[in-house]
């Protein structure tokens, strides 16, 4: 009687595990399609609607045309927005031209031409943020595309810009979607990181490599930004209190750094400086396989960057 206990002991346990074997193996992939559902990558949350089980097939079947349902209004919505958007620019360019030709005022013509600019800009932050996710990652070499960013915006005599990024730091990304992050951070940091007295936005651009990672940081020496808010900075049309009484973005700067942050792979994180001034920290998948620094064609194509701007006034606040 022993021996036949012992035998129906063991014959129970391995039955209990092949049955939690069954029924965890589709929660645990029941939980990774919800995570890719979450993250936005409705192709690789498909579930198998052939399994045995009725109930649980019945589920992938449910979750199924649920991400579908979910992959197709995100679509209709940058579809949507991107139409919108697009098609606004024509009566715009319309619009301006026929404000410069018409208006006799000369102070009337400027501030009419200003805000058809500033709806401008603010169209081209709509098109960003409806950007679609999908995006090829490429060995990028990382102070090439900072220098490029630095260059474009040197006749802004308002920016005093350090740059300590090494030439031979190369990172996994789309060269153009990295640049639109910088370039986001530089004005975000233009018009919100004035020093009080001063009026001039003091950035420092820094890199390093940990590992499998490179950890970018921009910094300004602004005013910085209340604690409380720093989670709510990166939420679409979210503005600060220093922000709104001078707001002139789209409210998507750093929404649009976030998700694109994201496509890329990366980790985007916003903080205070102990001394003053707010961080933007962007973290990204180093790239091993390339020489840094080495290839002459990307050599060409930046031109040398002064690591030091020329100041000059202007108004703003913080944040985008």
């Amino acid at each position: 009687w022993l021996i036949w206990l012992i035998t129906a002991g063991a014959l129970s346990l391995a039955g209990a595990a092949v049955i939690a074997r069954l029924i965890n193996r589709p929660l645990k992939q029941l939980s990774y399609a919800a995570n890719r559902v979450r993250d936005g990558d409705f192709a690789a949350s498909q579930l198998d609607e052939g399994v045995v089980t009725n109930e649980i097939r019945e589920v992938n079947i449910g979750f199924n045309r649920m991400a579908q349902k979910l992959a197709k209004l995100e679509q209709d919505r940058a579809v949507m927005l991107a139409g919108i958007s697009h098609d606004l620019r024509t009566p715009l360019a319309r619009l301006r031209l026929e404000t410069e030709m018409s208006v006799v005022d000369d102070v009337a013509r400027q501030h009419m031409v200003a805000d058809i600019v500033q709806l401008d800009a603010t169209i081209d932050k709509f098109l960003d943020y409806a950007r679609p996710d999908g995006v090829v990652l490429n060995p990028v070499n990382l102070h090439a595309v900072v220098s490029s960013c630095v260059y474009a915006v040197q006749d802004h005599r308002e920016l005093a810009i350090t740059m300590n990024v090494p030439e031979d730091l190369n990172v996994l990304a789309d060269e153009v979607e990295l640049a639109r992050v910088i370039s986001n951070l530089l004005e975000n940091a233009r018009r919100y990181g004035k020093d009080v007295e001063t009026g001039i936005t003091t950035v420092d651009i820094a890199a390093k490599a940990r590992e499998k990672w490179v950890l970018l940081k921009l910094r300004d020496h602004g005013p910085g930004a209340p604690s409380e808010q720093l989670a709510n900075l990166t939420k679409p049309f979210f503005r600060g209190d220093s922000a709104r009484t001078a707001a002139a973005g789209a409210g998507l700067g750093l929404s649009i750094v976030d998700k694109t942050v994201q496509r890329l792979g990366g980790i985007f994180a916003l903080a205070n400086s102990a001394s003053g001034g707010l961080v933007a920290h962007v973290q990204l998948q180093r790239a091993l396989d390339l020489p840094g620094g080495k290839d002459p064609e990307q050599r060409l194509q930046r031109p040398q960057v002064k690591r030091h701007l020329p100041p000059r006034s202007h108004k703003a606040t913080r944040p985008l």
